[in-house]
C-alpha cells in the first residue's frame, strides 16, 4: 500500500503547491498533473477529503487544499517561518530587488515564500511558481548540492531577468531550499555585488536556524487506529510536527508498528514531504509544504473574510479594512467603506500601496520582526520622532495584541488595528477598524473588543489556532 500513499501524496501536492490552492482543480487535471488514470485520481481525491488533506469545490468533482493540508504546512514553517520572512524582507530592502525561497520540486524547483522588489519595473517571483527552465540559478544551485558542489552562488540570465541564487543547507550538509534575488538586467552592474554579499549574509541566518534545536510534544490524541495506509501516513506527518524526530518516537507518539512506519515515511520522503538528517536517523518536514499556506492566505482572506469584514462594519457603522504586507508596504486586502456623516467620505484604499509608518496596519503588519531589524525597513524619511512613535505602537501590540490609535498622517482619524494570524502562528495580516477621531473615542473599548473578535474570526479561516492556557503554562 506504500505506493497508493505516495500517489495520494503527490495529489495533494499537485492540489496544494499552486499559486492558489484554494482555487477549485478538476479531477481530470488533477490526475493528468500526477500522472496517474482519472479513476486512481478519483479515488484517492474523495479519500483525501475525509482525511480533510483535501476539500471539496464548488464544481462536480473539483478539489482544492484542505484544512488539515493547511494546518501541516502551518506545522512545518513554524519553526523558520520568522527567520525566512525577516532574512526575505532585509535581501529585498537591502539590495531593492525581489527575493526568493524555494524549494526542490519534480521537474525543477518550487517558489514557497518570497518578497517583491519596490521598484515599478522589477523582476517578479509568486508563491507556488514552479521554475522548470533548467539554467535558472535556482535550478543550478540545488542540483549542484547533489554533486557534491554545495554552498556555491550560482548566477544565470534568462531574458531580462538576473539571478542570483545559493543553496541553504541544513547540518548535515543536504540542501534544504535554494535562497535567490531576482532583478532586471538593467540594475545588474550595479546590483548583482550587492546581491552576492546580502544572499551569503542571509543564507547563514537560516542556516542558524535549521542548525538550532526544537522542542517536541506529542500532539493530543495522535494515537488512534488509522483508516486506512493514507491515514497512517497522516498520523506520522502530524506526530512529527514541527520538530525533528525519531522513527522510534514517531511510533511511540502514534502507535504504528515501527516495520510498517518506516515504509510509510520511506514514501512520504519520496514524495518530498519529509527529510532526513545526513545520518538518516532524524525526519523533519519539508520546507515543500511552506508554500500551501503563504498562497493561501490571500485569497481565503478574499473570499472568505470579506463576508466577516462587512458584518463588522455593519454591526459598528465604521469602516473596517484587511491589509497584508508586501515588501515594505501596507496593502488592503479588504474594505468595506461606510458612511461617516454627511458631507465626509472615505477614500477607496483597496490595493494601493502605503509606506508602513504611514499605514492604520502598519505595526501590526511588522510585529513579528526582530525590533532591531524595523528601524532599518522604515523609509529614509522618517525621523527620530516618527521612529519612536512607531516602536511605541509595536510595543503596546505586542502586549495587548490590539492597538487604538489616532493617525500619524491623516489628522481626524483613529483607528484599531490587531492581527491576523494564521496556521504558522505568523502574522499573515492587519484587521483595522477606522473612523473619525470624535466618533472612535468614546467606543475605544467597545472597538477594540470588536477588534479582537474579528482578529480571532478571521484567523480561524486561515488556519490558527489559539495555544490552550493550561497547555501553555504547562
Amino acid at each position: 500500500m506504500t505506493a497508493r500513499v505516495e500517489a495520494g501524496l503527490r495529489v495533494v501536492q499537485v492540489v496544494s503547491g499552486r499559486p492558489d490552492p484554494t482555487e477549485p482543480m478538476l479531477t481530470g487535471a488533477i490526475a493528468r498533473a500526477a500522472g496517474m488514470p482519472l479513476s486512481s485520481a478519483s479515488r484517492l481525491c474523495a479519500e483525501l477529503v475525509d482525511l480533510g488533506l483535501l476539500a471539496r469545490g464548488d464544481a462536480y468533482g473539483s478539489y482544492r487544499v484542505g484544512p488539515a493540508g493547511l494546518r501541516l504546512s502551518g506545522v512545518a514553517s513554524e519553526p523558520t517561518v520568522a527567520a525566512a520572512r525577516s532574512a526575505l524582507t532585509r535581501l529585498a530592502h537591502g539590495t531593492g530587488e525581489t527575493a526568493v525561497l524555494a524549494v526542490g520540486a519534480l521537474g525543477g524547483v518550487r517558489v514557497v515564500d518570497a518578497v517583491p522588489s519596490p521598484w515599478t519595473l522589477h523582476s517578479p517571483a509568486g508563491v507556488g511558481e514552479l521554475v522548470a527552465d533548467q539554467r535558472s540559478a535556482s535550478v543550478q544551485a540545488l542540483a549542484r548540492v547533489g554533486v557534491g558542489m554545495g554552498g556555491q552562488l550560482t548566477e544565470s540570465r534568462i531574458g531580462k531577468c538576473v539571478e542570483l541564487a545559493v543553496p541553504v543547507l541544513d547540518p548535515g550538509g543536504e540542501g534544504v531550499g535554494v535562497l535567490a534575488v531576482r532583478l532586471p538586467v538593467n540594475r545588474a552592474k550595479e546590483g548583482v555585488p550587492v546581491a552576492r554579499r546580502a544572499l551569503a549574509a542571509e543564507r547563514r541566518t537560516l542556516e542558524r536556524t535549521l542548525a538550532a534545536p526544537t522542542s517536541r510534544a506529542t500532539p493530543p490524541g495522535a494515537r488512534r487506529r488509522p483508516s486506512s495506509a493514507l491515514a497512517a501516513a497522516q498520523m506520522l506527518l502530524e506526530a512529527l510536527g514541527p520538530a525533528e524526530a525519531s522513527v522510534s518516537e514517531l511510533c511511540a507518539a502514534t502507535g504504528i508498528r515501527r516495520d510498517r512506519a518506516l515504509r510509510l515515511l520511506e514514501s512520504c520522503h519520496r514524495a518530498g514531504f519529509i527529510r532526513f538528517d545526513a545520518d538518516g536517523e532524524r525526519l523533519h518536514l519539508s520546507w515543500m509544504l511552506h508554500g500551501w499556506l503563504r498562497a493561501a492566505v490571500r485569497p481565503t482572506l478574499v473570499s472568505e473574510g470579506a463576508p466577516v469584514v462587512a458584518a463588522a462594519a455593519d454591526a459598528t457603522g465604521v469602516c473596517a479594512f484587511i491589509t497584508v504586507l508586501r515588501g515594505m508596504r501596507s496593502v488592503t486586502l479588504v474594505e468595506e467603506i461606510r458612511s461617516l456623516g454627511a458631507g465626509l467620505d472615505m477614500t477607496p484604499w483597496l490595493g494601493r500601496p502605503c509606506p508602513i509608518p504611514s499605514a492604520d496596519g502598519g505595526p501590526t503588519l511588522v510585529m513579528d520582526f526582530d525590533p532591531d531589524d524595523i528601524p532599518a525597513f522604515l523609509p529614509r524619511r522618517t525621523d527620530a520622532r516618527e521612529l519612536a512613535d512607531f516602536r511605541r505602537r509595536v510595543e503596546v501590540l505586542l502586549r495587548d495584541g490590539v492597538l487604538a490609535t489616532e493617525s500619524f498622517e491623516e489628522a481626524g482619524q483613529t483607528a484599531v488595528t490587531a492581527p491576523i494570524r494564521d496556521a504558522s502562528g505568523a502574522v499573515a495580516a492587519a484587521v483595522c477598524l477606522v473612523g473619525t477621531t470624535d466618533e472612535m473615542r468614546p467606543r475605544i473599548p467597545e472597538l477594540k473588543t470588536v477588534a479582537l473578535e474579528l482578529s480571532a474570526d478571521l484567523s480561524s479561516l486561515v488556519g490558527y489556532r489559539a495555544a490552550d492556557p493550561a497547555v501553555a503554562a504547562a
